[in-house]
Order: C-alpha cells, then structure tokens, then sequence
C-alpha cells in the first residue's frame, strides 16, 4: 500500500504547549492530531531511521488481522469484542487472551477475522496462555480457498531495538492513501464486502525486553480494538503481544503527559 509521508516533526505532533522550568506547564500529547496523522509520521520515521522496517512493510501487512469475538447472544442481539491478531503458520492466529474473554458473561457464538484485502475467515481458540495470549486456529469452510502459510516467526526482544506495533483501532482502519476510515463489515446475505483497511502502525523502542514495556515514539495513540495486536522487530519476528497502556495524565487537565505500551514478551507463547 502506498503511505502517506508528513513533513512535520514529531516534537511538533506531541507537544501541545511548552515546558518551561519556571512555570507549572505541561508539554501534552495531542491525541486528536496523533488520530488523523500518526501513520504519516510513523512512515517518515521509519524511512528515515529504520529503512530497513520500511522495505518489510508491505510483506507484514497481510498477516495482521481484525478479530471480532461474537458473544453473550440474546434474541435479538450479541455484544462484541474487538481486537487484534497475527496469522502464524498452520493456521493459527496470535492474539491477547482478554480479547476473548473481557466483559464475556455468555457464551462466545462466533470468532471472526478480517484480512486487510477484506477476506473474512471463522476462528476457533486454540490453548490461551497463563500471561495474556492466545492463540486462535482458523476454520475454513469446504470448498474454500485454503490459505498461503504464513513467514511470520516468533522472536525476541533487544532492550533499545525499534519495534513496530500493528493494531486494528475497534471500528476504524488505514486507507490505501493513509487516510482513517471506520470499518464496514459487509455480508454475504447483503452482498456487501468487508472494508480492504490496513492497520495502523505505532513505532516505539523497547525499554524493558523482559517485561516488553514499550515507550512510543511516532504513530496512532494505542487504543481500545489494538489489544492482541503483534509487535515486530526489524528482522519481522513477533517479540510481543500488545495487552495493555499506561498512561499518565495532567490532574489539571486530564490530558496525557506521556504513556507507555505493555506486552506479554513472545517467548511466553507455547503453540
């Protein structure tokens, strides 16, 4: 897909107004601009200093999914659960464990999985880890195409190495023109296809591999939809699942001073 390319730096993305050490001001994330502009700026910041991540984009992209979890139907409704995940070899797709069960009080109907060309496939859980992973296994219908087997490995982390979160935001996704659009889901009664978006990109630094804490440097502000979303090294290994972000916040104003990613490292994964 072809990425949009900011001119603007990030300091000026971030910081809202300025820090001075004699005064109580606070420098801000802008979290609204970061909405509409943080793919651009993660795209300039990667040609610009990891060219090499740049080059594997677009060979990563069609294995990061949209995974919709069906539950707790009634008679006329069901809720959802939205997250994200990653195809890896036979069949089976890594994801966050709370993406299945987060605020599920009935059972779970259907696990849907939506590619970025806009192919929906059916999943079925796998084994769910102690720490906050799972892995689906996806079900094909007969007759239906069967699958390319997926490149990607599992891998780890390097304290200071750049890493790549890819995450699907609950009803949004990325345009080929970088743009940020909600999400359709399509029908096959209706004839409608599912939306062809990409994911959206977080570019940050691992500060502790072990943990896998992850500080943001450029790119979309984490958000609910992004949990079980994969994190990838330079060499396109999957070092992490994204589960949750810490945020800290101004008491003044409620806006945030900075945050912070959180993973389950992928060495914590048993398939």
């Amino acid at each position: 897909m072809r990425w949009a390319v900011a001119t603007i730096a990030w300091s000026a993305l971030c910081l809202g107004i300025s820090l001075h050490q004699k005064s109580e001001k606070r420098w801000f994330i802008d979290e609204d601009y970061l909405y509409e502009h943080g793919n651009a700026l993660s795209a300039e910041y990667l040609e610009e200093h990891a060219p090499e991540f740049t080059k594997r984009l677009e060979g990563l992209l069609p294995w990061v999914v949209r995974i919709e979890v069906q539950h707790s139907p009634t008679d006329e409704a069901y809720s959802s659960n939205h997250g994200t995940g990653i195809l890896l070899g036979d069949g089976q797709v890594l994801t966050a464990r709370h993406v299945l069960s987060e605020n599920v009080t009935g059972d779970v109907s259907k696990i849907l999985l939506t590619r970025s060309d806009g192919r929906v496939l059916q999943a079925e859980v796998d084994r769910q880890g102690a720490q906050d992973w799972a892995l689906l296994r996806i079900l094909l219908e007969k007759g239906a195409p069967s699958l390319p087997n997926s490149p990607i490995e599992l891998g780890s982390a390097t304290e200071g190495e750049t890493a790549i979160l890819f995450g699907y935001p609950a009803m949004v996704g990325l345009s080929e023109e970088g743009g940020v659009l909600p999400f359709r889901k399509g029908g096959s009664q209706a004839g409608s296809p599912a939306s062809t978006l990409s994911p959206m990109l977080i570019v940050s630094s691992v500060l502790d591999a072990q943990a896998m804490t992850l500080d943001p440097i450029a790119g979309f502000p984490p958000t609910g939809g992004m949990s079980g979303g994969p994190v990838l090294n330079s060499r396109g290994q999957v070092i992490g699942v994204q589960v949750s972000v810490s945020k800290t916040t101004d008491n003044a104003t409620g806006r945030t001073l900075y945050y912070r990613i959180n993973a389950v490292p992928a060495s914590a994964v048993r398939r």
